[in-house]
């Protein structure tokens, strides 16, 4: 078998990356509902079921090429490149769609997330498995579903339907787009990160929100313009966060939740703002960041490195100063995970939670979820939108990097 292909870690998961904590068996049977208790065990039995199919794949097919093929697509379907590529699709005027599609992509980590938590069924073991990554610290998480299938698949199919529906696109470019994305679901099985079932389930939950989206959004994004536009999406996000399932590891899942909402929240508030700013709207209309084909390469470029400058700024700067307000606003959030530590000074032991922790839900992830750093994540990403649909508006509009009325 080739040698295993390896990268540096460069997830932002400190706290849940060193902080993880293998729960046993008996701490499930003693926390979660009979509910719980029994999907996972049908998920983990279906996994262990796939191992052997799964090590013959490896043995079968490795290769240097192949492995840098799977493990760099699998970058292209990652949370951070989504992050980072979203905000060209508002800078050059791609308005309801570009909300949309934000909204589907972050909205599917969610959706993952909290299945993940809920049922909390392992990845394939390695050994047998090989895990070929270049982010270790996916492989703290749970397995079922497929967080890269999810939006992945989420993403080509809202795409697909306004390929074919609204813009009429050949059907060849669709297909090419189904085709980019089977590489980066295939290679979730290929690296020996996910089994089938879990790309299963990553597929069905990835798909089925898409079509809830396309369904249900524009009447959405009517009612985010409106003037209580902003508390309608205040109120999801608390829902959605305050009800998030807790799992007994020390899963990071929570922690990609919280920032991917948040930056939906940000855009709701962005939008909001925009629509308030008639300086800058573009042919009297309001629904998009001002843009056509009037504007040169050198406009266009100082627009996208402005945003871009700005989003990278804020997220390196905002940390400290946001988490020193939380803890100015809420000093006694926080909990010491429960564990035991060996003669090394590691975590290597779990302690069952108590009757009333696990009532109240104070137990496992939730050392993640209240924490100062963790909360102060709502504001950096709610800003990441707010810089993307105001700031850098004005900023267009002040160095004159407006399209032609």
């Amino acid at each position: 078998m080739p040698p295993r292909f390896q990268l540096d870690e460069d997830d932002d998961h400190p706290d849940g990356a060193t902080a993880f904590v293998k729960a046993p068996e008996s701490a499930y049977q003693a926390v979660y509902s009979s509910t719980r208790q029994y999907l996972r065990h049908l998920v983990a039995k279906e996994v262990e079921r796939e191992i052997p199919q799964l090590a013959a794949i490896q043995c079968q097919f490795r290769s240097p090429f192949l492995d840098k093929l799977f493990v760099y697509s699998g970058m292209l379907g990652n949370h951070s490149f989504f992050m980072l590529a979203l905000p060209f699709l508002h800078i050059f005027g791609l308005g309801r769609f570009a909300r949309g599609l934000s909204f589907v992509v972050l909205w599917s980590i969610y959706f993952s997330g909290i299945t993940k938590d809920y049922i909390s069924a392992p990845r394939p073991k390695s050994p047998p498995v090989t895990q070929i990554t270049r982010s270790p610290a996916h492989t703290l998480e749970y397995g079922f579903p497929s967080t890269h299938t999810t939006y992945v698949l989420a993403t080509i199919t809202y795409i697909s339907y306004f390929m074919l529906n609204v813009w009429e696109t050949s059907l060849v470019w669709a297909i090419c787009l189904w085709i980019g994305g089977l590489i980066i679901v295939i290679g979730r099985i290929y690296c020996g990160l996910h089994s089938f079932i879990d790309v299963a389930g990553g597929a069905i939950i990835g798909i089925l929100e898409a079509l809830l989206f396309i369904g249900f959004f524009d009447r959405f994004d009517d009612l985010l313009a409106t003037t209580a536009g902003p508390l309608y999406m205040s109120a999801i996000l608390y829902a959605a966060l305050t009800t998030l399932p807790r799992s007994l590891d020390l899963c990071p899942c929570c922690i990609d939740t919280v920032c991917a909402t948040s930056v939906t929240l940000g855009l709701s508030f962005g939008y909001w703002g925009y629509v308030r700013m008639p300086f800058l709207w573009h042919n009297g209309r309001s629904d998009y960041i001002a843009w056509d084909h009037t504007l040169t390469a050198w406009q266009n470029f100082v627009r996208c490195a402005i945003s871009l400058v700005l989003v990278i700024a804020w997220k390196f700067f905002s940390k400290p100063l946001m988490i020193s307000v939380v803890k100015l606003l809420f000093p006694r959030v926080g909990i010491v995970p429960k564990h035991t530590k060996d003669t090394n000074g590691h975590k290597n032991s779990f302690v069952i939670p108590s009757p009333g922790d696990i009532k109240s839900g104070r137990y496992g992830s939730y050392a993640l979820m209240a924490t100062h750093e963790n909360l102060a994540r709502i504001p950096i990403y709610c800003g990441i939108s707010l810089i993307v649909y105001v700031v850098s508006p004005v900023c267009y509009y002040l160095l004159g990097v407006m399209p032609n009325p």
